[in-house]
């Protein structure tokens, strides 16, 4: 079995000549799959807490994904993340609107860190 079971897909919300751009994630250095609910913890006078649960939302959602680099990948992604305001990325999961906070070069690996606002499809 292969240790990269699925692609991740990355282009612009507006259009871009370029086009987009399909890639194999590094397993071990890509993290997609985490959240964290919404809850808050208040200690209480009485030595007790109350824990407030305001949910699930896909918007609380990063991605760190990594991936394998050649000079055409990271002409593509700088020219995306200097270009871009607003990203499309896609995964088995789900499609999501999102902004890609940072980039880095290193070691033979790009590494990005993109923050989801919404989920596009369900």
């Amino acid at each position: 079995m292969t240790s990269r079971l699925y692609k991740i897909g990355l282009a612009s919300r507006l259009y871009d000549s370029d086009g987009a751009l399909i890639v194999d994630p590094l397993p071990e250095d890509t993290q997609i799959r985490e959240n964290t609910r919404r809850l808050t913890r208040t200690k209480t006078l009485d030595g007790g807490v109350v824990i407030t649960d305001s949910g699930f939302s896909h918007g609380d959602r990063t991605f760190d994904l990594a991936i394998a680099s050649t000079p055409a990948l990271w002409s593509f992604l700088w020219s995306l993340f200097q270009n871009s305001s607003w990203i499309t990325v896609t995964t088995d999961e789900a499609c999501f609107l999102a902004k890609m906070e940072d980039l880095k070069e290193r070691n033979g690996k790009i590494t990005m860190k993109i923050l989801v606002s919404e989920v596009l499809t369900e």
